[in-house]
Formats: structure tokens, sequence, C-alpha cells
């Protein structure tokens, strides 16, 4: 009898040590929010690159360039001629957060036409921040808006931080040219696009 009962009390041990919850542990740590506020970019005051009157001899062809420098300053080659001056194009950040260096992304090329079938490409599209500029072919060639960027500056908004543009007028994109008025903005056109990120 003693012996049965000795089972019994031991059965009992048994279920009840398998009914205890089994302690369990766990690693505990803790992660940050953080972010940075900047304000954000916004542009404007923008200059249309300007070649101003071109003359011609002939049809444009390869070799026939009016290369504009982001000093203004024009050089003629081929069949092209004029006073050796223009307009370089030019935009200005006028909102964004002091110390921070901005990136300019722009497009290689454009093109005119004079809204009636004839075109011709601005090429080489190139970019310098305002107090670096020169002669075509000292700027930094634009790459795309897709690309890398052609340039970067550190903002000090309030002095209208500026990027200026140069070009070349390329005789061999020329297509059913005629004397003209040729514009980006006519029918046909392509202008140049200016993307402007924080680095």
């Amino acid at each position: 009898m003693k012996i049965i009962k000795s089972k019994k009390l031991l059965g009992m041990v048994m279920v009840g040590a398998l009914a205890l919850p089994v302690a369990g542990y766990a690693a505990t740590t803790n992660i940050d929010a953080v972010a940075e506020f900047l304000t954000a970019i916004t542009l404007g005051n923008e200059q249309n690159m300007d070649f101003g009157t071109v003359e011609f001899s002939a049809a444009p062809a390869a070799g026939s360039t009016a290369s504009l420098g982001t000093d203004g300053n024009i050089a003629y080659a081929g069949v092209f001629s004029g006073l050796g001056t223009g307009t370089a194009g030019s935009v200005d950040i006028t909102a964004g957060t002091n110390g921070q260096t901005v990136e300019v992304f722009c497009d290689q090329t454009a093109t005119m036409t004079d809204g009636s079938g004839a075109s011709i490409d601005v090429a080489g599209i190139e970019v310098v921040a305002e107090g670096g500029e020169g002669a075509y072919g000292t700027g930094s060639a634009c790459n795309g808006t897709g690309g890398a960027a052609a340039t970067n500056l550190v903002l000090n908004v309030g002095t209208l931080d500026t990027f200026v543009f140069g070009g070349q007028v390329d005789g061999s994109t020329a297509a059913s040219f005629v004397a003209g008025s040729y514009s980006t903005g006519n029918a046909g056109g392509d202008d140049i696009q200016i993307d402007v990120f924080y680095q």
C-alpha cells in the first residue's frame, strides 16, 4: 500500500511540474527618431540664354558654331558671325538653408525652332556658380537631369546664389534652316531643364 501511495504522489508531482510556466528571456533596446529640417529650395529670376543676332553666309553644317560663354562672350566658326556678345542664361536660388551644399543638374542640349518646322540645337550646355564666369568651354558640362551633378554651391541665401549657363549653337543639327527668330519656346522647341537639390 505504501508503495502504491508513493507512486501516486510521484505522479502528482510530475503533472504539477509540467503545468508550471517555463521562464523566458528577451533582449530590449530603444531607437531614436531623428530628422534634419531644411528650408525648401526655390528658384527664380530666370534669365534666358540669348545669342543675339547671328548671321550666316550659307546653310549651317558641321563646323559652324556660335559658342556663348558664361561670361556672355560669343565665339563664331564656319558660316556664323556676329557682334561677339550675348547674354548667358542664369537662375537664382531665392530660398534655402545657409551653409548647405546644393547640386545643379541640367540638360545637355536644347532645341530652338522658328515655329514653322526649321530647327537648330544648342549643344554642350555648361554651368558655373556666379563668380566663375568665363569663355565657352571653361564651365562644367551639364550631364542631363538624370545624370551626374554638373557642379555644386554652398548656399549663402540673401546674397542671391546664382548659377550661370552657356552653350553652343551647333550647325550640324540644323534642319530645314531658314532665316528667322528661333527660340526653345516656339512650337517644336525643347528648353533647358535645371534641377537643384541638396547634396
